[in-house]
């Protein structure tokens, strides 16, 4: 047996960072992706579909991604199997709630357990719904349901795993392992975890920002005869966005501009590429990259490149070393974490530095000087 795992799709997400044209075009994008993943399905010959929650980005769904929806659905034929997640409950007036759903489609109703029987796949598929925005229990507490003659028991489920305190289904792997699910097909987590080959989280099938970052996809799940369970990710994204630091210490403008190049060809590797790069170390005044044009420069190349300048701009490192004023003593107090491993320790001194040297100047920090 063949299986598609998907979820955490957002179709009609706000994109309310761009213009509504902008949005629209991205919402259209969205339900690209979806085509492809059931192009994907069919191409690979799956005997159903999993969609492990937030099919949707909120309960409402445009009239067009409703459309869709049910064509794709109605068009595969085979069985699609959906739980309802935190941002698409089940709720009056949900997409889910139609009563134009195809016939082979089967969605969860409850916050309870409950079972799908497909007997032609000796398959039986738990899972649940969220009819609210936050679970905090979960539905696999209890005694556990006997199945008979059911070979294969799969779950499929948006949760957060063996995190007990979660508003959002707290399961616990001894929970799956004890109900004897030989599949388990989680989402809500976007950045896939490390988990055992039968317990997986699909991911999301193409980023909306940076928060969602690498290439996008679903999983294939074989099922043997035996039982045994392999997968495998196939890349559904069409855009990417990927965020890195560039250590620029000691550089003069020009080899900035020649790394700054040079490493978003590296992460582009092609036209579908949206870029952070956060240039980090020590630079004096007289070699402060001009981040605006070094932008337009490399754009080109990818989708967008947002270049953040996070250096430390001094009047001369060793000028600050050597100086006995309160503005050397300030430096040597704080050198220790501006050169830390830990990113946020190294903002925070930043910070501090910058706000005590403009404060010994009588300036205001945020009117040049030394920003």
């Amino acid at each position: 047996m063949k299986i598609l795992h998907t979820g955490d799709i957002h179709l009609d997400s706000a994109f309310c960072a761009v213009s509504s044209t902008e949005a629209n075009a991205l919402r259209q994008h969205q339900r690209d992706i979806l085509k492809k993943i059931f192009k994907i399905a069919n191409e690979e010959a799956c005997d159903m579909i999993l969609i492990s929650g937030d099919l949707f980005d909120t309960c409402y769904v445009t009239p067009e991604t409703r459309e869709l929806c049910l064509s794709l659905f109605s068009d595969f034929q085979k069985p699609i199997i959906i739980s309802p997640g935190n941002h698409d409950p089940l709720v009056d007036g949900s997409f889910y709630k139609s009563s134009l759903l195809p016939e082979n489609t089967f969605v969860f109703t409850s916050s309870e357990l409950q079972y799908f029987d497909f007997p032609e796949l000796k398959t039986t598929v738990a899972g649940y719904a969220f009819t609210s925005s936050v679970m905090t229990k979960s539905p696999l507490e209890g005694e556990v349901a006997q199945r008979e003659n059911q070979p294969n028991l799969i779950l499929c489920a948006h949760a957060d795993l063996d995190s007990v305190a979660t508003r959002y289904a707290p399961l616990l792997t001894s929970d799956i392992l004890r109900h004897g699910f030989i599949y388990t097909a989680l989402g809500h987590i976007h950045k896939v975890p490390e988990t055992p080959e039968h317990i997986r989280y699909c991911g999301f099938p193409e980023g909306r920002g940076f928060d969602e970052q690498g290439d996008g996809g679903v999983l294939i799940v074989s099922i043997d005869d035996t039982g045994a369970v392999s997968a495998k990710r196939i890349i559904t994204s069409d855009i990417r966005y990927l965020t890195e630091e560039l250590s620029v210490t000691g550089m003069s403008c020009w080899e900035i501009e020649r790394a700054v190049a040079s490493r978003i060809e590296d992460m582009s590797r092609d036209c579908r590429t949206a870029i952070r790069l956060e240039l980090v170390g020590v630079l004096t005044e007289d070699t402060l990259p001009d981040i605006t044009s070094i932008s337009k420069a490399n754009n080109e190349q990818v989708i967008s490149v947002e270049i953040i300048n996070s250096t430390l701009c001094l009047p001369s490192s060793e000028g600050l070393e050597k100086d006995i004023t309160l503005r050397g003593e300030l430096y040597r107090t704080l050198k220790g974490k501006l050169m830390s491993d830990d990113r946020e320790e190294r903002r925070t001194a930043l910070l501090a530095l910058k706000i005590g040297l403009s404060a010994i100047d009588g300036k205001d920090f945020t009117d040049g000087g030394v920003l």
